[in-house]
């Protein structure tokens, strides 16, 4: 399942507190589903911010604590402002990283810094996959069953009963 999220986005956050747990737990523990997190920002500059500091909290996590990136993508979502409100300028998203369990903010913020071109064009990928797919807001998400090759959308904070049902017809 891939699926395009923006730190900033409200209908996100309430995907990610009432429908993700289930899913990670229904899904993804048992090896079921395999779950692709990838950025749209579109709401504010903030959350191009927030979208480059996912990029690097991933390239700093990946190879040795991968588990660490969905504790710093959950606290995101947690710690979740108005939009445009400031809270996802880069000094409070580093102050947040901090508090993240296997995450090192000065990794994060050195990744930032060093690896920006290529962390931008990561993100430009990303968006222009959701454009490709006709996705527009977020979250929005594409569940692909490699077996069949058969592919469903599934668009806004959607109550689990509809992925459920999505991922059950592509299983």
């Amino acid at each position: 399942m891939y699926y395009w999220s923006d730190y900033q986005c409200p209908f996100c956050q309430k995907f990610e507190q009432n429908t993700f747990p289930k899913l990670l737990e229904d899904y993804v523990k048992p090896g079921k589903v395999r779950i692709v997190v990838l950025d749209k920002p579109y709401i504010g500059q903030a959350s191009e911010t927030a979208a480059r500091m996912a990029k690097c909290v991933w390239r700093t996590v990946r190879d040795e604590n991968p588990d660490a990136f969905r504790r710093w993508h959950s606290s995101m979502f947690d710690e979740q402002g108005k939009e445009n409100s400031g809270w996802a300028q880069r000094s409070n998203l580093l102050e947040i990283t901090d508090n993240v369990r296997g995450v090192d903010a000065t990794a994060v913020e050195s990744c930032m810094k060093q690896n920006r071109d290529a962390v931008i064009a990561s993100i430009d990928a990303d968006v222009k996959a959701s454009e490709k797919n006709g996705l527009r807001g977020t979250p929005a998400f594409i569940i692909f069953d490699r077996e069949s090759t058969k592919a469903g959308k599934i668009v806004g904070a959607q109550p689990y009963s509809l992925f459920k049902k999505g991922l059950s017809e592509d299983q």
